[in-house]
């Protein structure tokens, strides 16, 4: 289910529920599609809420090689994945805010796309232009709010509609 609301002239948002992981990954992918260099995705939500599960359908939708494991780089910090886009994976649950901030992550992904679990635990603002996915726990299922840029949340939402037609 997809409801678009106003968060002003230049963003906006969609509610979408999540009923089972295929859902999340479609999601993940259509995101993908509608991304462009430069991209910042800022991934929300409890522990368990689907944030890699959304990152492995981005992942495909930005057409990582399907062989490569998307993993939630807890340890290692970052990730980095070739496909039409370089996806940059972060993951700053473990890390201060100063320690998020020396990783640089801006710098890094500027020629592909940046998805980012806990980017709370920043300790520098993103981009205004970033996309924001809050997950949360909804019954079965999860309920995601995705917000940003209207171009690109108008783009995600032609290319869910595509996949639910395809």
């Amino acid at each position: 289910m997809v409801n678009p609301g106003s968060m002003g002239q230049e963003a906006t948002s969609l509610e979408l529920e999540l009923a089972e992981e295929s859902a999340a990954l479609a999601l993940g992918r259509a995101l993908g599609r509608s991304l462009e260099a430069g991209a910042v995705v800022l991934l929300t939500g409890d522990l368990g809420a689907g944030k890699t599960t959304l990152t492995r359908g981005l992942a495909a939708g930005l057409g990582v090689d399907p062989a490569y494991v998307i993993a939630s780089p807890t340890f290692t910090l970052l990730n980095i994945y070739p496909g039409r886009l370089e996806l940059f994976h972060a993951d700053l649950y473990r890390l201060s805010p100063a320690e998020a901030d020396d990783l640089e992550l801006l710098d890094q992904a500027a020629v592909g796309v940046l998805a980012v679990e806990w980017p709370e635990r920043a300790g520098q603002p993103w981009p205004e232009q970033a996309v924001r996915v809050d997950l949360a726990h909804q019954g079965q299922g999860r309920r995601a709010r995705i917000s940003g840029p209207a171009a690109i949340v108008s783009r995600l939402a032609a290319e869910m509609a595509a996949e639910d037609k395809g």
